[in-house]
C-alpha cells in the first residue's frame, strides 16, 4: 500500500496537471477567439470608415463637378448674351449705313440720269445721235452690272459674318476670319467708291468731240471700276475657302464679277 500511494499521487498529479493544461488551452483559444473578433470588428469599422469617406469625397467631387459645369453654363450664357448684343448692335448699324447708303445711290442714280439727259444732248451734237447713245448705254450697262455684283458681295459679306458669329458662340476661334472679312469688306467699299467716282469721271470722258478718244476715255473708266470689284470678289472667296475648317457648309461664292466688254460701241 505504502508503495502503491506514491504512484497514485504522479496519477493525481499527472491528472491535475492535464486539467490544467486544458483549463490553458481553453482560455488561450477563447483569447484567440476573442482577439480574431476583435480584429475583425476593427476591420469592418476600418472598412465602414473608408467606404463612408470614400462616399463622402465622391459626393464632394460631384457637388464640385455640378458648381464648376453650373459656373461655365452661367459664363457661357454670359458670352453668347454679349456676343448675340454686339452682334445685333453691328447687325443694326450695318442695316443702318446699307439703308444710307442705298438712299444716297438711288439719290446719285437718279441725279446722274438726270445729268445723263443732258450729257447725251451735249454728245450728240459732238458724236451724232447714234454714237451719243451707244456710249450712253454702254456706260449705264456696265453701271448697272456693277452695281448688282457690289450689292451681291455685301449680302455674302453679311451670311459670312452670320456664320462666324455662330461659331463664336461655339467656341471658335473666329479672329483671323473676321480680320480677313474685314479686309473684304474694305474691298467691298472700294469698289463701291471707284463706281461713284466712275460717273464723275465718265461725265468729264465724253467731252472729248473725238468718239474713238470718248470711248477709250469711258472704257478705261469702266476697267478701273472692274478691277476693283475683282479683288473684292476675290477677297470674299478667300474668306469663304477659310470659312470650312469650322466644320459648317460654306456659305456660295458670290458669281462671277461683271467685266468691262472686249469691245464697245463701234464707229
Amino acid at each position: 500500500m505504502f508503495q502503491l500511494l506514491p504512484v497514485a499521487a504522479l496519477a493525481a498529479f499527472h491528472e491535475g496537471l492535464k486539467e490544467k493544461r486544458e483549463t490553458v488551452k481553453q482560455e488561450l483559444q477563447q483569447k484567440r477567439d476573442q482577439l480574431k473578433q476583435g480584429v475583425k470588428e476593427k476591420r469592418e469599422a476600418v472598412k465602414q470608415e473608408v467606404k463612408e469617406k470614400r462616399e463622402t469625397v465622391k459626393q464632394e467631387i460631384k457637388d464640385k463637378r455640378e458648381a464648376v459645369k453650373g459656373e461655365l453654363k452661367e459664363k457661357r450664357e454670359a458670352v453668347r448674351g454679349e456676343i448675340k448684343e454686339k452682334r445685333d448692335a453691328v447687325r443694326d448699324e450695318v442695316k443702318a449705313k446699307r439703308e444710307t447708303l442705298h438712299k444716297e445711290l438711288q439719290e446719285k442714280r437718279k441725279s446722274f440720269e438726270e445729268e445723263a439727259k443732258a450729257r447725251r444732248e451735249e454728245l450728240k451734237k459732238k458724236l451724232g445721235d447714234k454714237r451719243a447713245e451707244r456710249i450712253e448705254q454702254f456706260f449705264k450697262k456696265m453701271v448697272d452690272k456693277f452695281e448688282a455684283a457690289i450689292e451681291r458681295l455685301d449680302k455674302l459679306a453679311g451670311r459670312i459674318e452670320e456664320r462666324l458669329n455662330k461659331a463664336a458662340e461655339r467656341g471658335k476661334d473666329v479672329a483671323a476670319l473676321r480680320e480677313k472679312l474685314a479686309t473684304a469688306r474694305t474691298k467691298i467699299d472700294e469698289a463701291r467708291t471707284a463706281l461713284q467716282d466712275a460717273r464723275a469721271k465718265y461725265a468729264e470722258a465724253v467731252k472729248d468731240p473725238d468718239f474713238k478718244v470718248a470711248f477709250a476715255k469711258v472704257r478705261e473708266v469702266v476697267e478701273g471700276v472692274a478691277k476693283k470689284v475683282k479683288e473684292a470678289h476675290a477677297a470674299l472667296v478667300d474668306v469663304v475657302n477659310s470659312v470650312k475648317g469650322l466644320g459648317e457648309e460654306k456659305p456660295a461664292p458670290a458669281a462671277v464679277t461683271p467685266t468691262a466688254p472686249a469691245a464697245g460701241p463701234t464707229q
